[in-house]
């Protein structure tokens, strides 16, 4: 307990990750005792709850030399948050051992993005953020009270799962005009055996934690590992509120926003079922499920019903869509479609959000970008009937090898209600304009047949994040906003390549595709070397002719490649473009990374031009500036890890990180964010 309760390295920052059984994030030592052949007068299977409920004492080991010795040893690993292996057989020991390493190697992060329950930090405005335990696979979801001060210290709920016989869960059908049924159908028992599909559901008699024998993986929680699937809130009719969020436990579940108890679940039908099977096999390593983005549509585009789509993003290829209207009377018929077990070549991982919108052949779509490991390995856009799920286009930019379409962003010439213009990047760093202006689907065609933006000089700057689109009310002149990199693999962890944020104009007078050459270089001028914020070059004018701008991310003043990118979602407020920007850790186990919320004028690619971080906290903005030319702080690090995409509460800015926090600063913002083009601005 000594080495475990004390700051081992005071000067460092308390930024360890924890865990579920770990909670210390100061540098600590953690306690493993291992017996083997031995055991002492307590059994540490099934002595620990009277243990810890105070009915049973330890004993005490300084009497005689006796096997109490070994009971010390076994007190000394729980005071110091670790395990106790006690083995009297080679089969023991290796079990043991396995759940001593899994421990070891347990984690809790987060990679969604938090969602907030509304835009403003009016009474009973809740946070809702996600988080994973690596090692043991299980995860999370809880609800903070949000004021304009910041997050409450303590959770309003954790989400809970009822048991098993009394959950709602539902699957996709494979059958023609009657997509929804009960899960499981006759194929998923077949190839998962009834075991494991009570498991699933969440009976844990099969665990050997319940029941002596018992062949199945222990698990600290039915809830699965969320890792890469962001909270998505939805207020229905009464104000009824839910939130869906899918989980890598094969499963999107859809939680009373109240009290956090589930309210149903649904298994889609494109998911891989021997993976499916592994999850209760003792020895599972880690498997990827339903864990994609979730979009809702709104009245907006369809009066009296809510929408749900969700995809499956790294789990597998496939999309799904539910009636969610009445998410407390949930049943078979409330399943729209899902593609399941696709033989769509074009289709892949769909790792970004979808856009629900009206579109001009007068159906509601879903525009769905393609996504990566795709057959074809193009960059697609593709479309899709709401209700039904029918193919209504398919826009190929015929760039592949190895490509994919990313987060699209829809913009609305004609202000007519209806999504005329599609923007999106691939991973080869293309940006794409679709237009999907006529109102036969058949014609919906890549704007002037090129790329709005293309790489060149050999620079590898994928773009997996988002695009933003804004208007420059000086000069009436649409605006493009991306930034590059990616964070999709493991070896991606220690790529430090160049990477960049842009700002182009899409002018229609232009006849070729924009390059860097078009563009205004600017730069992140200062760094704060104790607080780590950082200010960009001074506010000025773009030159006259250019196209836009672009800011490499490197560390001043030697520009130093750390391995900075831009994988999330950039937003216009007030004229300033804000994105969070990650830099990874490539060596350091005990640090997951960190980042930024940056923030420039949008159409100059500058500082601000006045203080838009209250970085101290007193309220003021004018005093949060750096240097002797006293530019204001553009760039602040909130002590969350690798940061994710920030949501706006009237003046107050919250994100995640990878750290499984969460941070807020003030922000200058004279008008409180509505709705951007076609893209919720707090992402939900």
């Amino acid at each position: 307990m000594h080495f475990w309760k004390r700051d081992l390295r005071p000067d460092l920052s308390n930024i360890v990750p924890a865990s579920a059984s770990n909670p210390a994030f100061w540098q600590h030592m953690v306690t493993f005792g291992i017996s083997i052949g031995l055991r002492g007068a307590l059994d540490p299977d099934t002595d620990m709850a009277a243990l810890r409920a105070g009915t049973l004492s330890w004993p005490n080991p300084m009497d005689v030399e006796n096997l109490e010795r070994i009971d010390d040893l076994f007190h000394a690993s729980v005071n110091g948050h670790g395990e106790f292996v006690s083995a009297s057989d080679p089969s023991e020991f290796a079990e043991g051992l396995g759940d001593a390493l899994r421990a070891i190697a347990e984690r809790r992060g987060s990679g969604s993005n938090a969602s907030v329950a509304s835009t403003s930090t009016s009474s009973g405005t809740k946070l809702f953020q996600a988080k994973f335990f690596s090692g043991s696979w299980f995860g999370e979801l809880q609800a903070f009270p949000v004021t304009s001060s910041g997050i409450g210290a303590t959770e309003s709920w954790s989400a809970t799962i009822p048991a098993a016989a009394s959950r709602n869960i539902f699957t996709y059908s494979g059958v023609l005009g009657a997509p929804g049924t009960t899960f499981p159908t006759a194929n998923q028992t077949t190839a998962l055996t009834g075991p494991v599909v009570d498991y699933l559901r969440g009976e844990r008699n099969d665990e050997p934690q319940f029941t002596a024998g018992a062949l199945l993986r222990n698990r600290r929680s039915v809830l699965g590992d969320i890792a890469n699937s962001s909270p998505a809130y939805v207020k229905g009719p009464g104000a009824v509120e839910t939130v869906y969020i899918g989980a890598n436990d094969v499963m999107m579940h859809a939680f009373n926003a109240a009290d956090g108890t589930e309210r149903f679940a649904y298994v889609p039908g494109g998911l891989n079922l021997a993976h499916l099977k592994d999850y209760s096999d003792p020895d599972y390593g880690h498997h990827f499920f339903v864990d994609g983005p979730i979009v809702t549509s709104t009245s907006r585009e369809i009066s009296n019903r809510t929408i749900l789509v969700g995809t499956l993003g790294r789990g597998g290829k496939g999309l799904y869509a539910l009636d969610v209207t009445d998410p407390e009377n949930f049943a078979i018929g409330d399943v729209l479609w899902d593609t399941g077990v696709t033989s769509d070549d074009k289709l892949g991982r769909i790792l970004s959000k979808p856009i629900i919108s009206k579109l001009n052949d007068g159906s509601v779509g879903v525009i769905v970008p393609n996504g990566l490991n795709s057959t074809d390995e193009t960059a697609v856009l593709l479309v899709y009937d709401l209700l039904t799920g029918a193919k209504l286009g398919e826009i190929d930019t015929g760039v592949g090898g190895n490509n994919g379409l990313f987060a699209p962003r829809g913009w609305d010439s004609d202000l007519n209600g209806t999504v005329d213009i599609v923007y999106a990047g691939d991973f080869r760093g293309n940006v794409w304009k679709f237009d999907l202006g006529d109102n036969q689907a058949s014609n919906w065609d890549v704007a002037d047949g090129r790329p709005l933006y293309e790489p060149t000089g050999g620079l590898d700057q994928p773009i997996t994040g988002g695009i933003s689109i804004a208007v420059d009310p000086s000069t009436y002149q649409r605006w493009v906003f991306f930034g590059t990199g990616r964070l999709l693999t493991t070896s991606d962890l220690t790529n430090t390549s160049r990477q960049s944020w842009y700002g182009v104009i899409d002018d229609p007078t232009n006849t070729g595709a924009l390059r860097r050459v078009d563009l205004t270089a600017r730069e992140i001028m200062q760094i704060d070397a104790g607080t780590l914020n950082r200010a960009f070059e001074p506010n000025s004018p773009l030159p006259g002719g250019s196209k836009g701008w672009y800011i490499d991310l490197d560390t001043p003043p030697t520009n130093l490649l750390e391995g900075e990118r831009m994988v999330g979602e950039p937003q216009v407020i007030a004229g300033n473009l804000v994105a969070p920007s990650i830099i990874p850790s490539t060596s350091n186990p005990c640090f997951p990374g960190r980042g930024y919320i940056n923030a420039v004028d949008a159409f100059t690619g500058t500082s601000v031009t006045a203080g838009f971080f209250d970085a101290n906290g007193n309220g003021n903005f004018t005093d949060d500036t750096l240097g002797a030319g006293q530019t204001p702080i553009g760039s602040i690090d909130l002590g969350v890890g690798m940061v994710t995409d920030p949501a706006v509460l009237d003046k107050l800015i919250i994100a995640g990180g990878s750290l499984a926090r969460t941070g807020s600063v003030g922000i200058e913002n004279p008008s409180a964010p509505g709705r951007i083009s076609w893209r919720e601005v707090l992402r939900n």
